[in-house]
């Protein structure tokens, strides 16, 4: 860890959203405007780990802001066959979410399902567009990015709940670096690639 990480995950979050927001005035496809979606969620998240460190976590509207990140990079890889399918099963695990409140086993069941579903769709899909030949092979740099994002999350909702995979030390030392790489990657892998 070096002093100011946490500032270096919120300016590739600034990246990520710029990057959307500019591929969508280009083109104007709704891939484009669901990653400017989960870029703002991504902001927000950057945003408080950055003033608030791992305080953040414990926020009343972290794990909704945080289900919105995956959810709409998914909705994006989908792009405009699958996107308002995806925006409207994310919206029921929200619902599910927010019923869960009051019964927990609802609410872990919920984000558990939304956040792995999106993370198979964002990790997985390009690959398989690019082996396909129905997406360029820089698709696959949004793959990699969802790889890294889901080693991070996963380790990161171990250490919240209090069942780490890895050392405490461990997960506060590559959870800027992956955030990071994370959004690097994808952002590069969205400006890059022209979807269809």
């Amino acid at each position: 860890m070096f002093p100011g990480e946490e500032f270096i995950t919120l300016i590739s979050s600034l990246l990520l959203l710029a990057v959307s927001l500019y591929k969508y005035s280009k083109t104007r496809e709704v891939s484009y405007s669901m990653f400017a979606v989960a870029s703002i969620s991504f902001l927000i998240i950057a945003s408080a780990l950055a003033f608030m460190k791992l305080e953040a976590l414990s926020l009343p509207v972290a794990p909704y802001v945080g289900a919105l990140y995956p959810a709409f990079m998914a909705s994006g890889v989908l792009g405009k066959e699958h996107w308002r399918k995806y925006v409207a099963f994310t919206s029921v695990m929200l619902i599910l979410m927010l019923l869960g409140s009051v019964y927990k086993p609802l609410f872990t069941l919920a984000e558990v399902t939304l956040h792995s579903v999106s993370g198979l769709i964002v990790t997985f899909l390009p690959f398989v567009m690019v082996a396909r030949k129905s997406a360029p092979a820089s698709a696959s740099l949004i793959g990699l990015g969802g790889l890294l994002i889901s080693i991070g999350g996963l380790a990161l909702a171990t250490l919240v709940m209090q069942r780490p995979l890895l050392p405490h030390d461990t997960v506060i030392f590559l959870l800027h670096p992956l955030l990071f790489l994370s959004a690097l990657l994808m952002s590069v892998g969205i400006y890059a690639c022209g979807r269809s």
